[in-house]
C-alpha cells in the first residue's frame, strides 16, 4: 500500500486504534465517506462456509476412519530362536 498511514483505518485494527485514541470516529467517518461506491462493479460469488453455520457443519462433517487388516499369524517354526539382535 502506498500510504501506510491508511492501515490504521483497516477494519482489523480500527477498534484498537479508536480505543488508543490514535484516531477518532469523526476521522473514520470522513475516510468512509471519501471512498468511492464500487458496488455496481463487483460480482458476488456464493461460497459455502460451514464453519460459520453450525447446522451446515453438522451435515457436511465426515469422519475418516482408518482400518487395518488383522495381523496374520506367522507360519515360522523358529519361534524358539531369537531374532538377530535380540538378547536373551
Amino acid at each position: 500500500m502506498r500510504n501506510p498511514d491508511v492501515f490504521k483505518y483497516d477494519v482489523r485494527v480500527r477498534d484498537r486504534m479508536l480505543r488508543a485514541g490514535r484516531i477518532t470516529s469523526e476521522e473514520v467517518g470522513r475516510i468512509l465517506e471519501a471512498l468511492p461506491d464500487l458496488e455496481s462493479s463487483v460480482e458476488s460469488v456464493p461460497l459455502n462456509q460451514p464453519a460459520l453455520d453450525a447446522a451446515a457443519m453438522a451435515t457436511s462433517a465426515s469422519v475418516i476412519r482408518q482400518t487395518y487388516p488383522p495381523v496374520a499369524d506367522s507360519d515360522d517354526d523358529d519361534e524358539d530362536e531369537p531374532a538377530p539382535g535380540d538378547s536373551e
